[in-house]
């Protein structure tokens, strides 16, 4: 799959398995993706949440999509967006945080990109890959 397919892929299936990290304990978390393009995987969260203080901490965080067979892992860093326009956004297509961001105001919603991508892929439908055989990664 090159970086177009894998961009359709994510949008297609856009729940994620999203790994954090606080101290040395992981935590993973099924994350509904908003939008996958060129600028990036974006994601949306309530900024009263750990995950959200996770990543402010640590931004290094991985992705895990599944489907049909499929398993794509991305890896990267997440870097908060602090763009109103966005925010408004995705309250906007994302209704159930407008409660919050009305008692709360707009900085309610944590809006994250990740950046210095990179994807693999495990096709669980075709022969397996020989141990040991090196990952190949995949520039978003």
């Amino acid at each position: 799959m090159d970086k177009k397919e894998i961009l359709e892929f994510i949008n297609k299936n856009p729940i994620a398995y999203l790994a954090t990290a606080e101290g040395n304990t992981p935590h993973v978390r099924a994350m509904g993706t908003y939008r996958a393009d060129e600028k990036g995987i974006i994601f949306a969260m309530q900024s009263p949440k750990d995950v959200y203080k996770q990543l402010i901490k640590n931004p290094a965080a991985e992705l895990c999509y599944y489907a049909d067979g499929l398993q794509i892992r991305v890896a990267g860093q997440m870097e908060e967006i602090k763009d109103q326009a966005i925010k408004e956004e995705v309250v906007e297509k994302r209704t159930f945080y407008k409660p919050g961001v009305e008692e709360h105001g707009l900085d309610y919603v944590g809006v994250f990109k990740m950046k210095n991508a990179r994807a693999t892929i495990l096709d669980m439908k075709g022969p397996p890959s020989p141990v040991g055989a090196p990952k190949v990664w995949v520039d978003l």
